[in-house]
């Protein structure tokens, strides 16, 4: 009876059974819980960081073009803005960058943009040899050989040889035009909201007018000269050029914010530049084409300004096809919207989001409901169709010094030779 009697006193009785399902229950939930807050703030950690990624690795690459500025006589910086027609409908939309100037560059630079060149004719031959054979035309290796390389720069093998091509002459540095563009990125759906930046490099003639610098350098849609451009970066949603003048401010206000203020005066930056000062951008096109107040007339020399600021904000393919859509369509009155996740529009509170086209200040998010400042950054109001994707991007910005020298000494030794 005594064994019986602590038998069933050792037992669990349902109540404390179900206590303790409960409390594991709420341990369970906890834990689960804080492994998704911290798998989300991962995830949208290594997001953020691999948008910076690619924007830092676009600035590196354009910043290193422009820390080598040909300030001598052969040199030349253009700054305008194109106008995209995305819809068709003989209303522009977009408003996109270009940036096009004359560095100097190592042996070694002009090396690579010869053989680069001589390769996109080696393989424009190879296609014509194809389409001239027909269906009897053999498989070609994607690999180019030598040979066809030689052939098209009508070089020997002897003469390659003898450094004749691709072969770097140490003693020597010369000039490079270099282009870099946005262009839409495509012609229908959002995807006409996002842009291609294209980058186009070409050995620059002495004393002869710039090839990239020339409208000939792009075809009637405004898409570069792809034989001699090639792609950078996908998803681009914004890029703006900024250009310090003498006069500009550049030191932050009684608000702290930064300067680089684009207000119509000497103080402001200026958005378009023309370093020859021959009315090269077209302001009838979009104000941010007119030329920077109080510009003094151009010399001998190219007038280049003093501080370069670039800024961009590039979008993930991923990103892309998970963007919040709108829930219904909102009409050019409206200062907010709905959306289909409103969480993930959190991480541009306080920054700018890209809907339909038209830029808008996100202002803050309560549920699923955007509240925002309409027509921002040049864009104006317009009526947001249902399913918009609402594009936004992690923006990054670079600023850096130019150096104003005369450097034409490069050029006489050359010439010299």
């Amino acid at each position: 009876m005594r064994s019986a009697a602590r038998s069933v006193r050792a037992g669990v009785t349902l109540v404390e059974l179900l206590l303790a399902t409960g409390l594991a229950a709420i341990v369970v939930t906890a834990t689960v819980s804080i492994v998704d807050t911290t798998l989300s703030m991962w995830t949208r950690g290594e997001t953020v960081r691999q948008a910076r990624e690619e924007g830092v690795a676009v600035l590196s690459l354009l910043g290193n073009d422009l820390r080598q500025l040909h300030g001598g006589e052969q040199g030349d910086l253009l700054v305008d803005w194109e106008v995209f027609d995305v819809e068709r409908d003989g209303v522009v939309e977009r408003y996109l960058p270009r940036v096009r100037f004359v560095r100097d560059a190592a042996a070694s630079e002009v090396a690579r943009v010869e053989r680069r060149r001589l390769a996109t004719e080696a393989r424009a031959e190879r296609d014509r040899i194809a389409l001239a054979l027909g269906d009897d035309a053999k498989e070609m290796d994607e690999a180019l050989a030598e040979s066809e390389l030689l052939k098209v720069a009508g070089v020997s093998a002897e003469e390659a040889s003898l450094g004749l091509l691709g072969a770097p002459d140490l003693r020597a540095s010369r000039l490079v035009e270099v282009l870099y563009a946005v262009v839409p990125e495509g012609r229908e759906g959002d995807r006409r909201y996002t842009g291609v930046l294209y980058r186009g490099e070409r050995i620059h003639t002495p004393d002869t007018p710039p090839v990239l610098l020339s409208d000939s350098a792009f075809d009637r849609s405004g898409i570069p000269d792809l034989s001699l451009a090639r792609e950078v970066a996908r998803g681009v949603l914004w890029m703006r050029p900024l250009m310090a003048t003498q006069t500009s401010r550049l030191t932050p206000g009684e608000d702290g914010k930064s300067g680089w203020s684009t207000e119509r005066n000497p103080a402001g930056a200026a958005t378009s530049w023309d370093a020859w000062r021959l009315g090269r951008p077209d302001p009838d096109l979009t104000v941010w084409n007119e030329p920077a107040a109080g510009m003094p007339r151009a010399g001998v020399r190219p007038l280049l300004p003093r501080r370069f600021r670039i800024e961009l904000e590039i979008q993930r393919p991923g990103d892309f096809d998970r963007a919040p859509r709108l829930l219904e369509s909102v009409d050019e009155t409206a200062e907010f919207f709905t959306v289909t996740n409103g969480d993930a529009l959190r991480p541009a509170v306080g920054g700018y989001v890209l809907v339909a086209g038209e830029w808008m200040e996100l202002k803050r998010v309560v549920g699923d409901r955007a509240v925002v400042r309409r027509a921002a950054r040049g864009t104006a109001r317009r009526r947001l169709p249902l399913e918009s994707r609402v594009l936004f991007g992690q923006p990054i910005d670079m600023d850096l010094p130019i150096a104003l020298h005369e450097d034409n000494w490069r050029l006489s030794s050359n010439q010299d030779r």
